[in-house]
């Protein structure tokens, strides 16, 4: 539904919006056109009476009385000829014809006028008379010779009166006519002067609105002047700032290309890439900086990159995020990103510093703080914590579980005896075949010394014997040479223990396995035993050498 504001407003509503100048020259306009209109009307009425009066002549009604008058005349005098015998009958059958003509008696109501009929009454009377005995005498002068006799006679004893009443006709038309024309030519001279004043004060208005249009075209130019220079200081101004802004972004370019961080923005729906810096491109591994790159094809790993797209997408803005960037060579990099706004359109900045090094040492750290340096199995607390995440996955899905604890046997004596040199040896030879016999799902640690432990996710005691006795078996079968190149025979005791209920957690199976080692070694050593919930704990004071 249109509102009243929608409503086309009239002219004057229109002019009175405009401003004071302006609305001036809307005026004089107006008015100029309202004098136009009134002289056209004016110049078309005064040519529609100058027509009436230029008709031809002998188109009025004076000159048709007139020449009525004359015909009759004529018709007169040609019947006291024919009467005198100085005329042939047929002359004056001729000269009738020709005052019928005159009279012209089939259109009486057209050559006798309106006005005539108005205005001179008489005179009308008079030519429908003659008319009459016109039409009459034709008739007769057309019959057969006896009806004509007479015919001259008749014509003279009517053609006095009729030429008087004829004659008064003339001067009443001529008269009326004088007149008629003088009250023409005044309402003519109104008219011209009227026309004379609506055109003068439609040259008052032209010159008007001449000066008018002279006076807002030199303000124009003036106004013109002034844009022109206001527009060359804007010009001027435009290109300083655009040299500021090309010098700045040069400036920042060469300070973004020099940084060590990796920087890249791209456009977010064409990916158009406004700006890279060299270090990224080495980074990616391209020869030349690329036209378009969208920032999910940076990152290696696809569901890192859909976190950080997702990060992106709800708060604008990724702190410190870890990532690999590339895909031939992927490196750990600290990344940040914002959506900013580049010439209308939405962008990606993004900028990371390589990590790679920091992850190596942190790995390295890690290793070190989860691994045994001799034997590089997991150490104790390594061992505990991914035991005990192990024993928790198979109480969740009610597996069984089984321990194994693993000791060198009289490994005292072999450093003693050979050196500890050769223990490490040992130690190291050992944790080898223990793992070669190991599942990958098992997990192995030395928990200080020559103990180690094992644990078996999904085992039973039963076949955890199994695993156990291969252990054993591949030890024994150890080829080792002290320092002296003397042969060592290796043997273990191992001990098996198996999650019993719910609430057992890492260390109490490891000390359940570990009374059955116990119980193994003070038995006779290398040999397999499972714990035995009925059998007593051994003394912890004594000491197996």
């Amino acid at each position: 539904m249109s509102s009243p504001s929608d409503k086309p407003l009239s002219p004057a509503a229109q002019a009175a919006r405009l401003p004071r100048h302006e609305r001036g020259t809307y005026w004089l306009l107006a008015l100029v056109v309202a004098m136009v209109v009134a002289t056209s009307v004016a110049l078309w009425w005064t040519l529609r009476q100058a027509q009436s009066l230029a008709q031809p002549f002998q188109k009025s009604d004076l000159w048709y009385v007139s020449s009525v008058h004359s015909e009759l005349g004529r018709v007169a005098l040609l019947a006291r000829k024919v009467k005198a015998l100085e005329a042939p009958e047929e002359e004056l059958r001729e000269r009738l014809e020709v005052l019928y003509s005159t009279l012209d008696m089939a259109g009486a109501s057209q050559r006798i006028g309106a006005r005539l009929r108005q205005d001179l009454a008489q005179p009308a009377l008079d030519l429908e008379e003659l008319g009459r005995h016109v039409k009459r005498w034709s008739s007769r002068m057309a019959s057969a010779p006896p009806e004509r006799a007479g015919l001259s006679d008749d014509i003279i004893a009517h053609t006095d009166a009729l030429l008087q009443s004829t004659r008064k006709a003339v001067v009443a038309v001529h008269l009326f006519s004088s007149q008629d024309t003088d009250r023409i030519r005044q309402e003519l001279q109104d008219h011209f002067m009227l026309l004379s004043a609506v055109l003068g004060g439609l040259l008052v208005g032209t010159a008007l609105l001449i000066r008018k249009l002279l006076q807002e075209a030199r303000a124009a130019q003036a106004l013109s002047q002034q844009l022109a220079q206001a527009n060359r200081q804007l010009e001027m101004r435009v290109a300083s700032r655009t040299r500021e802004i090309d010098e700045h972004r040069a400036l920042l370019g060469f300070i973004l290309d020099s940084s060590p961080s990796d920087v890249v923005l791209a456009d977010v729906e064409s990916g158009f890439v406004h700006f890279i810096n060299n270090q990224m491109v080495e980074r990616l591994g391209l020869q030349w900086p690329p036209m378009k790159l969208f920032l999910p094809e940076l990152l290696h790993d696809p569901a890192t990159s859909r976190q950080l797209m997702d990060a992106l997408e709800k708060y604008g803005q990724v702190d410190g995020m870890e990532a690999l960037i590339g895909t031939r060579n992927p490196r750990w990099s600290s990344l940040s990103a914002r959506l900013i706004e580049v010439d209308g359109k939405l962008a990606h900045l993004l900028w990371g510093f390589d990590i790679s090094t920091h992850k190596q040492l942190e790995s390295q750290l890690r290793e070190l703080a989860t691994r045994d340096s001799l034997t590089g199995l997991l150490n104790r607390r390594a061992f505990l914590e991914r035991g005990t995440a192990l024993l928790d996955h198979c109480r969740r899905h009610a597996k069984p579980c089984t321990v194994l604890m693993i000791d060198i046997d009289h490994f005292k004596r072999i450093n003693d005896r050979y050196g500890h040199q050769t223990g490490d040896d040992s130690l190291r030879a050992c944790a080898t075949s223990i793992a070669g016999a190991l599942r990958e799902a098992d997990i192995l640690g030395r928990l200080g010394g020559e103990e180690f432990a094992a644990l078996l996710p999904h085992s039973s005691t039963e076949s955890a014997q199994l695993v156990a006795e291969r252990i054993r078996d591949a030890i024994s079968q150890l080829q080792i040479l002290s320092t002296a190149s003397e042969p060592l025979r290796i043997t273990v005791s191992i001990g098996m223990a198996e999650m019993a209920h719910r609430d057992a957690g890492i260390e109490t199976i490891l000390a359940w396995a570990d009374q059955a080692l116990y119980r193994a070694k003070a038995t006779g050593r290398n040999k397999v035993l499972a714990y035995e919930r009925s059998t007593p704990s051994p003394d912890t004071t004594e000491t197996l050498p």
